[in-house]
């Protein structure tokens, strides 16, 4: 069952079903071919959500790139890769996916002591990343999208924010913006606004 089948693509709330069989770690000698994972049904340039499990998975031992993160004080679910390497591949481990999808979900989750979102805000920093791509927000304000043809990578969201805004991602933070996200059609990749460090992307 792929992991993207039991996700609501509606919000950032809901629930997410999991077979044991996405919890199983491929053998080493075939992931090189394959495309089964939690990752393989995502159409990277479709607005999708993410939505982060209860637990962890508790049958897989963790990646040993994977470390524990702290998020402007909170904790955050295990980084799948480390800042340094910061994509994840349809041809990594299926835990190391999952750990993807539920780190996401854990960058662009509010909390009590956010900003409140300000849609108006959110939308004007949509209209001006335009320039690259289709601008959206989503969540109400809480993330900001930009879709393009190709192009999506880790250092595009944060370049992206000062090359066509006036803002930071300070500024963005204190707006209630979480994320700022670029999609093309193979690549996603979350940037947090909470780090400037914080980057994740997903490659199909």
């Amino acid at each position: 069952m792929s992991i993207f089948n039991a996700v609501r693509r509606r919000g950032i709330t809901g629930r997410m079903t999991r077979s044991t069989s996405l919890l199983a770690v491929c053998p080493l000698a075939l992931l090189a071919c394959d495309h089964s994972g939690p990752l393989a049904d995502l159409e990277a340039g479709a607005t999708w959500a993410i939505v982060p499990s209860a637990t962890a998975a508790a049958s897989s031992s963790p990646s040993p790139a994977a470390t524990p993160a702290r998020d402007a004080g909170r904790m955050m679910p295990t980084r799948p890769v480390p800042t340094s390497s910061p994509t994840v591949r349809i041809t990594m481990p299926q835990q190391v996916q999952m750990q993807a999808i539920e780190y996401m979900a854990a960058m662009q989750a509010p909390q009590p002591s956010d900003a409140p979102a300000d849609a108006t805000f959110a939308k004007s920093i949509a209209t001006a990343l335009g320039a690259l791509g289709k601008g959206e927000i989503a969540s109400g304000g809480r993330r900001v999208d930009i879709t393009m043809t190709k192009g999506c990578d880790a250092t595009l969201p944060k370049l992206a924010i000062a090359q066509y805004t006036s803002a930071s991602l300070v500024t963005l933070l204190s707006r209630g913006v979480l994320v700022v996200r670029c999609t093309d059609r193979e690549v996603q990749c979350l940037q947090s606004t909470r780090d400037a460090d914080d980057v994740l992307c997903t490659h199909r």
